[in-house]
């Protein structure tokens, strides 16, 4: 073993058998002492998961989307890896996420990785693998080595890995590249190595990347010729028209017969574009009206400048959208769709089956919807189900969280921006025209919006702040977790809108006044997990029980973030008692719990929490627990036996 090893050997072992992992150690590297820290508090140094694996057409789809990178990077690696004098030694190619796109390897190496799981697809994230190179190369943003006892898993002793993140000219990270040998081969010059390879592939990108744009210029006005799905109108500085495609021709009601004449005699452009040209700028998508043959006609415009060699104007060309064309793409391209609908809605207590039989009334009616409750509950999921069973399925369903919008540029979000301003954009009742609108903590609305949307629900128009009067065909449905009533005395919200806002009026209970509902929100996630994970999952009884006694402030949201740390922290496909969370442990053992659980101060239930807390603190080993509990063998397997606790739970 090398001297700096050893030394790292003696270092790690204090620091594993340490009593607290924020424990300063010396002669330790800060940022070594951080991860090591910070992989102790999630996972355990002598236990190895194995790393999660991108499969199928997931991992098709990553690869797919890094081909260009895949292209440069392999055959790179491929030179270096065959000169390369090592007998032992693997070459590793990640994606920025540090999913494994290309592994190649001696048998050997092979041999010793596959042990592992390590093979293509896998992620080499520090939460599962602890700390290593590649992860550290990509937070670090710089080439970095780990070696041998510098890794906090036990399993990865063994190595020596050196990764570089490879940069894209726009200086985002593209991906890692990293080289695996033995520890005893470990090498200075091997950190040098994989750092040239990095930058080598980066340039090579970079050059591409040139190629690729120098064609794509080359291109443009073949592309401009042949036709675009946008309307293209073109003129010289003098004013005659030179280009006009067939969309440009359907948009404004002209022909190819145009072309030559004055712009100004068949086309009357606004005085923005009017003042855009004599300040020499360009317009991008700029909601306009234009007025050909006396006719106006709304459409969206982008003006671009030409300049020639002299930095001189060419000529100016329009781009036109119809306004119907720019709400549909924003709509396919943004996702504004909603997902849920009432199957996905679980739950089997009352009060859930109240709420879901409101909200099916809500979702045939035409009226606003009000969705009030704790954070947490799935009033958002229940908004999309709303949206789902209503006969506005398959049209927009725009999301807005109010409270992220700074108040002021709330007016210019809802109603559009006026005319004055520099960048445009539509209003987001226009942008959910036909479907429905979701405001999420309408609370926050300043009063300006609240009145805007008052007057929408009265009258089913509304004023842009450029002037317009607009009609809208927009079902609202909004969320609060605030005593609306309150907010109306304290004058922060308006009565009316409340009053309307209130036609279908939903209240959802916490998650702890209907503690019947867990388990079937904890079989839906593990469900969830199932299909992510590739395994089967289970909780055990004493899990559940644990589940079931606390009081959820968090809600659903809270419930599902415990179910997924609780399986990534399981050993097995078996949830148990000592994967829960410390929070559940103690808020249960202290009588934290639902007012629907089941819950008792009798002895035998304080017996049971007692032997289950040793069994907890001493690992399920009986020795510590009859020293914990200071009882014998004999009477610690007995009450093992009358209280069914099984200590292999708790190992």
């Amino acid at each position: 073993m090398q001297p700096n090893q050893a030394l790292t050997k003696e270092i790690w072992n204090a620091f594993v058998s340490q009593s607290s992992a924020e424990a300063e150690l010396p002669n330790i590297e800060p940022h070594l002492q951080q991860v090591w820290a910070r992989c102790r508090r999630q996972q355990r140094h002598d236990h190895w998961s194995m790393p999660h694996r991108a499969k199928g057409v997931t991992y098709a789809s990553i690869q797919k989307s890094k081909a260009s990178f895949l292209n440069i990077a392999i055959p790179a690696i491929e030179d270096i890896y065959e000169y390369l004098e090592s007998e032992s030694c693997a070459f590793v190619i990640s994606d920025e996420a540090g999913c494994t796109l290309y592994l190649c390897a001696d048998s050997a190496m092979k041999v010793k990785l596959d042990a592992l799981g390590i093979q293509e697809g896998v992620y080499w994230r520090e939460g599962i693998m602890g700390n290593n190179a590649i992860s550290s190369a990509m937070h670090l943003a710089k080439a970095t080595q780990t070696a041998g006892f510098e890794h906090f898993k036990e399993a990865l002793h063994g190595f020596a890995v050196y990764a570089a993140p490879v940069f894209g000219d726009t200086g985002t990270a593209l991906g890692c590249v990293a080289l695996v040998l033995p520890v005893e081969k470990a090498s200075v010059s091997a950190l040098g190595l994989i750092h040239s390879a990095s930058r080598d592939i980066a340039s090579q990108m970079q050059a591409e990347s040139m190629l690729t744009e120098s064609n794509q210029h080359l291109s443009e006005v073949h592309v401009l010729l042949e036709g675009v799905e946008e309307g293209v109108l073109a003129w010289y500085p003098n004013g005659k028209i030179h280009y006009l495609n067939q969309k440009g021709c359907d948009l404004l009601g002209l022909t190819v017969s145009e072309l030559g004449r004055e712009i100004s005699s068949i086309l009357t452009m606004p005085q923005r574009v009017h003042q855009a040209i004599k300040q020499g700028v360009g317009l991008d998508m700029v909601d306009t009206t234009i007025e050909s043959k006396g006719r106006l006609i709304s459409l969206v415009m982008s003006l671009k400048i030409v300049k020639n060699a002299q930095n001189t104007t060419h000529c100016y060309i329009a781009l036109l959208y119809p306004i119907k064309h720019i709400r549909d793409l924003v709509h396919q391209h943004v996702g504004n769709r909603a997902r849920l609908t009432f199957d996905d809605i679980v739950g089997g207590s009352d009060a859930m089956l109240r709420v879901v039989r409101q909200a099916r009334h809500a979702a045939k009616g035409r009226g606003p919807v009000l969705l009030h409750g704790e954070d947490g509950i799935g009033k958002s999921h229940l908004a999309q189900a709303i949206h789902n069973g209503s006969d506005r399925h398959g049209q927009p369903f725009i999301a807005i969280n109010c409270q992220a919008i700074p108040k002021e540029l709330m007016a210019s979000e809802f109603l559009g921006s006026a005319l004055e301003s520099d960048h445009t954009s539509v209003s987001k009742f226009e942008l959910a025209n036909g479907g429905t609108l979701f405001l999420d903590q309408v609370e926050c609305l300043s009063s300006e919006v609240q009145a805007a949307l008052l007057h929408l629900l009265k009258t089913g128009l509304i004023n842009r702040m450029n002037g317009n009067i607009v009609s809208v065909d927009v079902r609202i449905v909004a969320t609060s977790n605030v005593d609306l009533d309150q907010y109306v005395v304290e004058k922060h919200f308006r009565r009316q809108l409340l009053l309307e806002l209130q036609t279908f009026d939903i209240h959802v209970s916490p998650l702890r006044d209907r503690i019947e509902d867990v388990p079937i929100l904890v079989e839906r996630k593990l469900t969830h997990l199932e299909a992510e994970k590739k395994t089967s999952l289970t909780l055990s009884q004493e899990a559940l029980s644990f589940l079931m006694r606390y009081r959820w402030p968090g809600n659903h949201r809270e419930l599902r973030n415990v179910i997924e740390r609780s399986a990534n922290f399981s050993d097995g496909s078996v949830i148990r008692v000592k994967d829960l969370p410390d929070i559940i442990l103690t808020a249960t053992e202290h009588g934290q719990v639902g007012d629907k659980a089941l819950h008792s101060n009798s002895l035998i239930d304080s017996e049971k929490m007692t032997i289950i807390r040793s069994a907890l603190d001493c690992r399920g080993k009986v020795g510590n627990m009859c020293e914990d509990l200071k009882v014998s063998r004999t009477t610690l397997w007995r009450k093992l036996k009358n209280h069914d606790i099984d200590v292999n739970d708790y190992k």
